[in-house]
């Protein structure tokens, strides 16, 4: 069975990484091996390790050989994206300890239990708190603003309009706060909508026409090429769960 926490600034996807293709995230991601060790390959060099942080937009490709694993998948504007710029391999001992923290967590999942787990990890980071990093106000009004009318065509001049920017210079200013370009942030926060909005109870086909995807084959291609997974962990089998 497929789980899916929503934090307010990432998301933890606990699943089998079956094969899953070569692809890329645009959020900074840490993946751990309940069992045995991870095969990641990137830029064509193969590795072997119980835990990883791959920085955002990186094209890489990982086996988990029929074990679980917890993937964490944090918003480009959060302090961790900003932390994660190269590939880091994660101590053994470090992810016994997330790893312990999560089966804590996951007996109850309590939200409390689930802030134990997510210190672990921040800790090994060396982060204090996973903040947002967008310090421009027309950025924030523009994030706001997008994620209130993601069901809408949402174009860049739309949006720069909305914060009294021109496009060109609200791009720039975009991705130099953001760490990704408009239209990236744009289709990451679609999925994020239908995992909310199924969590809410609508149908996985509501949630997909509402977050303004064309139709489920089109939000099953993006969302393979983003996330690397078929659509159908998340919509068989599977469990969305708020934190």
């Amino acid at each position: 069975m497929t789980k899916i926490y929503e934090a307010s600034n990432h998301l933890l996807i606990v699943a089998e990484y079956d094969d899953p293709a070569a692809h890329s995230h645009t959020a900074a991601q840490i993946i751990i091996s309940v069992g045995s060790e991870l095969e990641v390959e990137i830029n064509g060099v193969r590795m072997l390790c119980q835990g990883i942080a791959i920085p955002s937009n990186m094209v890489h490709q990982i086996h988990t050989h029929g074990n679980i694993a917890l993937v964490f998948l944090y918003d480009s504007t959060t302090d961790v994206a900003k932390q994660v710029k190269d590939i880091q391999v994660i101590p053994a001992i470090a992810c016994e300890r997330m790893i312990s923290a999560y089966n804590v967590f996951q007996q109850g999942e309590m939200p409390d239990k689930y802030k134990t787990l997510n210190t672990c990890l921040l800790d090994y980071l060396n982060v204090i708190e996973a903040q947002s990093n967008v310090r421009d106000e027309r950025i924030t009004k523009a994030i706001r603003y997008i994620r209130t009318n993601l069901s809408g065509k949402l174009l860049c001049q739309e949006v720069a309009d909305a914060v009294c920017l021109s496009q060109s210079r609200f791009s720039h200013l975009f991705r130099a706060q953001v760490g990704m370009t408009f239209a990236s942030y744009v289709i990451y926060q679609r999925i994020l909508y239908v995992y909310a909005a199924v969590f809410e109870g609508k149908s996985i086909t509501e949630a997909i026409i509402d977050a303004g995807f064309s139709s489920s084959s089109h939000f099953a291609d993006v969302h393979r090429r983003v996330f690397g997974l078929p659509i159908t962990n998340v919509t068989r089998n599977c469990l969305f769960i708020k934190v």
